[in-house]
Order: C-alpha cells, then sequence, then structure tokens
C-alpha cells in the first residue's frame, strides 16, 4: 500500500477535507453492505416459492425492493459529497497554482514546462478527486469481496475454495497488466507535455515560422513526439485491453465450473435450488466486487501519477520566493540604493559589483549595449532572481524585507511590448483598479483618454488579442496608464519609445517628465531625447555602471569615448 501513503502525502498540498471524506467513504463501504442483501434476499424468494410458501415469498421481495431503494438513497448521497469535494479540490487547486505562478521567479518558468502547466489546468488537477473516488471504491470493495467471501464459504465450503483460487489467479494477472499500464500513462503524459509545449513555441514565434525556412524542422521535431506519444498510447491500450478482456476469462471459466459442479451437487446429493441461486449470485457479486477493486486500483495508479505531477509544480522549490520578508510599512518614498550589487546567468558575470543611488521623484534612464544589464537590473528590482552578492535598498531597507503585497503594489514595469487580455479597454484597467473615476484620470495624464474616446464604444472597445487593434504608441499610452493605476512609487520603463514614431516618442517624454513629480522613474532606453531630460544617466558596459549627474558630463563621456574608438 505504498502507493496509498504517496497519495496521502500529495494530497496535503491542499487541506483535507476529512469529515467531508470520511462521509463519502461511510456512505460507499454502507452502499456495497447492502448490495450484499441483494442475493440473499433472491434466494430466500426461489426457496418459499419452490415450497409455496407465498407469504413468506412476498415478504422476501419486498426486503430486496426496500434493499435496492436504501442501496439507491446511499449512493445519491455519495454522490452528493463527490460532487462537493470535487468543486473544492478543483477550486482550490486551480487557485493554488495561480498563486503559485504569480508568486514565483522565472526561474519557476524554467524549471516547469509550460506545456506540463497547460497539462495539469486541463487533466491533471481534475483528477485529484476522482483518485479520492477510486480509493473509496477500493476500500469499499475489498470490504465487499471479503464479506461476499465469507458468506460463500459459510453457505459451501468447497464452492468457496473454488472461487478463492480464481480470485488470486484474477488479481495476480490484472495487478501485472496494471503496473504496465500505468507506466506507459506516465510516459504518455510525458510526451503530451512535450505536444503542448510545441504549439506554444509555435504561437510565439508565428512571425519566424512565416519568415524563416524552418516549417520542416518544427513539423519534424512534432512527428517525433506524436510517434513517441503513440507508441506509448498503443502499449497502454494494449495492457488495457487485457484488463478488459483477457483478465475476465478467469472469472468466466471459473463460473462454467461452478455451474458443472452445482449440477452435479444436484443431480447426485440432492442440494436445493436456493444454493444454486445464492452460491452463483454471490459469486456474480464477488467477481463484480473484485472488477470494481481492480479497476479502482488501476485508476488510482493512473490518477496518483496526475496528483504526483500536481504536486510536484505546486511544491517546487522556488529559489526566491523563501527570501520575501514580512515589513508591511507602505510609506515608500522611492529611494533605491544598489550596494556592490553582483549577478551571474550560466556563468557569465552580468553585473559586477555595481553601485549606485537612485533619489525619489526623479527621471533616471540606464544606458548600455545589448546584454550589458539594464534588463537585468530591472529583473533584481522585483526580485525576480536572487542577488550572488551585494544589497538593494529601497528607502533604507533591504528589498527582501518586504512582504509580497507591499513590495509588489510600490513598484511597476512597463514593458516594450506591454501585453493586454482580449476584453474592453475598461475591464484591462478594472483588473488593477475598479474606480472609473480614476481610470479615466490615468488615461487623461497620459494624454490616451481623448483617443479612447474617439472610438465607437470608448472605455467598452475591446481590445482584441493583445491590443492589435491599437498602434504601439496607444498601447504604450495605455499601458502607463495602467501602470498608474497601481498606485506604485516607483516606475520601471522598458525601452518604451523604442518602436515609435517622433511625435508619440516626445508626448511620452513630456510625460515622464510630469510623472516624476510624484514617481521615481527608472527608464531603460538608448533614445537622445530621453538621456536629455533625465535626473542621472547610469551607463552599463563590462558589468560596471558609471553614473552620469548632468548631460555636460554625459556629452564628455561620450566625446572621450569617441575619440578613443577613433584611435
Amino acid at each position: 500500500m505504498q502507493f496509498i501513503k504517496e497519495m496521502i502525502c500529495d494530497f496535503q498540498v491542499v487541506p483535507a477535507k476529512k469529515l467531508l471524506t470520511l462521509a463519502m467513504l461511510f456512505s460507499c463501504i454502507l452502499g456495497y453492505a447492502v448490495m450484499v442483501l441483494f442475493p440473499y434476499f433472491a434466494s430466500e424468494i426461489i426457496k418459499y416459492a419452490t415450497q409455496n410458501i407465498s407469504s413468506l415469498a412476498y415478504q422476501a421481495t419486498l426486503f430486496l425492493g426496500i434493499s435496492y431503494v436504501v442501496y439507491e438513497i446511499i449512493f445519491y448521497f455519495n454522490y452528493l459529497f463527490y460532487s462537493k469535494l470535487q468543486y473544492y479540490y478543483t477550486s482550490a487547486l486551480y487557485q493554488k497554482l495561480f498563486y503559485k505562478i504569480k508568486k514565483s521567479s522565472r526561474h519557476f518558468s524554467k524549471g516547469v514546462d509550460k506545456g506540463k502547466v497547460l497539462t495539469l489546468v486541463g487533466d491533471d488537477i481534475p483528477s485529484f478527486c476522482l483518485l479520492l473516488d477510486s480509493v473509496c471504491v477500493f476500500f469499499s470493495t475489498i470490504f465487499m469481496v471479503i464479506l461476499v467471501f465469507f458468506l460463500v464459504v459459510r453457505a459451501h465450503f468447497i464452492f468457496g475454495l473454488i472461487i478463492l483460487v480464481s480470485s488470486i489467479l484474477y488479481i495476480l494477472f490484472v495487478t501485472y497488466t496494471t503496473k504496465q499500464f500505468t507506466k506507459y500513462v506516465k510516459i504518455q503524459k510525458m510526451h503530451h507535455d512535450k505536444t503542448n509545449d510545441v504549439y506554444i513555441e509555435e504561437l510565439k514565434a508565428l512571425k519566424e515560422i512565416k519568415t524563416l525556412p524552418i516549417q520542416k524542422q518544427l513539423q519534424k521535431k512534432l512527428k517525433t513526439i506524436l510517434n513517441r506519444y503513440t507508441k506509448a498510447y498503443y502499449k497502454k491500450r494494449k495492457y488495457y485491453v487485457h484488463n478488459e478482456n483477457t483478465s475476465t476469462l478467469f472469472p468466466q471459466y471459473t463460473k462454467v465450473l461452478l455451474y458443472i459442479i452445482l449440477l452435479l451437487f444436484m443431480m447426485y446429493f440432492n442440494t436445493k435450488i436456493e444454493l444454486v441461486i445464492l452460491v452463483i449470485g454471490y459469486y456474480d457479486q464477488l467477481i463484480e466486487s473484485l472488477t470494481e477493486m481492480l479497476t479502482a486500483y488501476q485508476e488510482i495508479k493512473e490518477y496518483s501519477i496526475s496528483v504526483e505531477r500536481v504536486s510536484e509544480v505546486l511544491n517546487f522549490q522556488d529559489d526566491i520566493g523563501t527570501l520575501f520578508g514580512n515589513y508591511e510599512g507602505n510609506e515608500i518614498y522611492g529611494a533605491i540604493t544598489f550596494d556592490r550589487v553582483s549577478y551571474q546567468y550560466n556563468s557569465r558575470t552580468i553585473l559586477d559589483q555595481i553601485s549606485f543611488s537612485v533619489k525619489p521623484n526623479t527621471l533616471n534612464v540606464i544606458v548600455g549595449e545589448s546584454g550589458s544589464g539594464k534588463t537585468t537590473i530591472f529583473d533584481l528590482l522585483l526580485r525576480f532572481y536572487p542577488l550572488d552578492n551585494g544589497k538593494i535598498y529601497l528607502d533604507g531597507r533591504n528589498i527582501y524585507d518586504y512582504s509580497s503585497d507591499i513590495y509588489a503594489s510600490n513598484i511597476t514595469v512597463v514593458k516594450q511590448n506591454p501585453y493586454f487580455y482580449n476584453m474592453s479597454i475598461y475591464q484591462n484597467l478594472r483588473l488593477v483598479n475598479s474606480n472609473r473615476k480614476e481610470q479615466i484620470q490615468a488615461c487623461q495624464e497620459v494624454g490616451i483618454h481623448e483617443f479612447i474616446m474617439s472610438l465607437e464604444k470608448n472605455y467598452k472597445t475591446v481590445l482584441h488579442q493583445n491590443a492589435r487593434n491599437l498602434s504601439g504608441g496607444q498601447k504604450q499610452l495605455l499601458a502607463i496608464a495602467r501602470a498608474l493605476l497601481t498606485n506604485a512609487e516607483i516606475l520601471l520603463m522598458d525601452d518604451v519609445t523604442a518602436s515609435l514614431d517622433p511625435k508619440t516618442t516626445s508626448q511620452i517624454v513630456s510625460l515622464l517628465k510630469r510623472l516624476k513629480e510624484d514617481h521615481t522613474l527608472l527608464v531603460i532606453t538608448n533614445r537622445d531625447d530621453l538621456i536629455k531630460a533625465a535626473d542621472q544617466i547610469i551607463y552599463l558596459e563590462k558589468g560596471q555602471a558609471t553614473c552620469y549627474h548632468s548631460q555636460r558630463e554625459w556629452i564628455e563621456f561620450q566625446e572621450a569615448k569617441r575619440e578613443e574608438e577613433a584611435r
């Protein structure tokens, strides 16, 4: 029963509903116990009918009818308990997975395949309660098998011995095929994850696929994965068929043998017809219970894979989540200090003991060549990765001292390619702040309000997938408005003017000058118009950071650099 212990450990990813689970198990056992009465009352009806005692035959018939009603009532409640548990576990697990992804660093997406997460959502999480149901059936049918076998032995020892031998052979065969079946289910799920990954890559790299000669190679990769998936599927089906068809030979031939022996007993030992009805009835019930027990065992092994996969993801040890503190102070002014901060990626030094400070209510630009560490600074500020060395302070306190909620509410980022959901402009903004008045104020402040009002449905205009019906500049302005609605003190702008026309860039530069009155701004850029507007220029090169606090200092550095390159 090692798999039961492992399953219990996996189930601990969410608090268990113990009382409801026990009610479901008890009702299942009670329902199977009532089933034992069916063959007994059937044999009693035959017994009294053959003896012409009609009153007792009618009485046994009445009791049989009552047994059927009681059985249905018990399992009505069993299904009710199951429905409540299914709702609880699926809701709790979906929410926990959502929270896990939201709170995790970028290492989570590297350690856990996106395809696996999709399979979890569509297949594995719903299997949680299915597993619980199978466990209830498994233990209930064990109880049923023992009880029925005892009753058969009590009715006639020889028949009990025959049934015991047949049952042992049946169990051994099905246990072996189930083990093989489970093995290939696991392999199949793994290749299913990889298939999902291929389609995710295809959606992400659609432009590259259309413009580069890589379609054949991608199709070849997909075909290889699908072939492996198909092989695992066929082997899984082979053992499934053995379970469903080949294994039934044991009970079928045993039943034929029982009929032959019972006929012999009736012919030579005057065995009564009610014994035949009782033994055959109990044997049918025993085989039905054994089949359900072994099916439940197979389902437990199969669903345990899903539960284990969910548990692996939810228990994934993030290298950064445990670093966050509990400080709840929300009086943030926006002073940032990097103190000898170092960071490596794939053994390559990105930042090497850099130090600089950012004052509140200033516009600071981060400048450097591609790969110099500009985005890394944002990632570290957003606490996506742990530091290798050094410390980062916010208002004099280590950024890892702040609680997740407080920190996230005071620092936000606007990316070069911001993402919007396939819903209305109002609904997109409402995800951040539901106050309609503040939404309009934010859009007015960034200069997008008039454009929105010019649309046929204004704020009710539905944005197509990732706002394809907006221009690049409009998306950036809307993204900045959304960031303002967070009321964050620190705004990070990741190359927001990179692909914009001069007019829109000028509009955003003017906007950033206004925003610094109430926010601390850090902007990644190489655009001269933004650099000229900056209060501080942070230049990154070869893992080092140099700060320039005036345009004159920056111009002198640029001229010196050009002269050095010319030599």
